[in-house]
């Protein structure tokens, strides 16, 4: 509803740019989906598992922050930092080994290249690759501290005015599987 307000007043606006910058909030950061398992902690049924940690954990959202320039009608070349954040248990089925807490927070810093899709005017396809790097601070529990970032956007669409508009796209890569909705500014 915020989109809609904010990009109802561009939609007779020209592109003012070249130029633009995204800010999405998103679900599901990747660690979190591989890792999170305490609904099966204590249901697995082989030997070999109830030897292995299991883990309880929660997450927030997601935060994006790009950069991109078109640098031909149906390419463009940019930047995105990716914030997010984990915290909760491990612990151990069988033996004597305490329950650890643990926080982490991931950046990721991805060089990317949009390929926009011919579409009509306010309502405008692209699709996505980025590539870079990880960082894990806190007690590491996924991954090393610096790690290769991947993040894919098979489809996205942003819908609304020419300087102002609405973002959502599907991402699939390591730092957020799942969807990313936010507001973009073109300059």
């Amino acid at each position: 509803m915020a989109a809609a307000i904010l990009t109802a007043g561009s939609f007779g606006a020209k592109a003012q740019g070249k130029n633009d910058i995204n800010l999405y909030m998103g679900f599901m950061n990747s660690a979190y989906t591989t890792l999170d398992n305490s609904s099966s902690g204590y249901l697995r049924q082989d030997l070999y598992s109830i030897y292995e940690p299991y883990y309880t954990i929660s997450s927030g959202p997601s935060f994006t922050l790009d950069y991109n320039r078109r640098i031909l009608s149906w390419l463009g070349a940019g930047i995105q930092a990716n914030y997010s954040y984990m915290n909760g248990f491990k612990q151990y089925n069988i033996g004597n080994a305490p329950r650890q807490e643990f926080n982490q927070t991931m950046l990721a810093f991805l060089p990317q290249v949009k390929f926009f899709i011919p579409s009509p005017r306010h309502f405008r396809l692209y699709a996505k690759l980025a590539a870079g790097m990880n960082l894990n601070l806190g007690e590491t529990i996924v991954g090393e501290p610096f790690s290769f970032a991947w993040d894919i956007v098979p489809i996205g669409f942003e819908w609304g005015g020419q300087v102002v508009f609405g973002i959502a796209e599907v991402s699939l890569g390591n730092v957020i599987t799942g969807v990313r909705i936010g507001l973009g500014f073109r300059f």
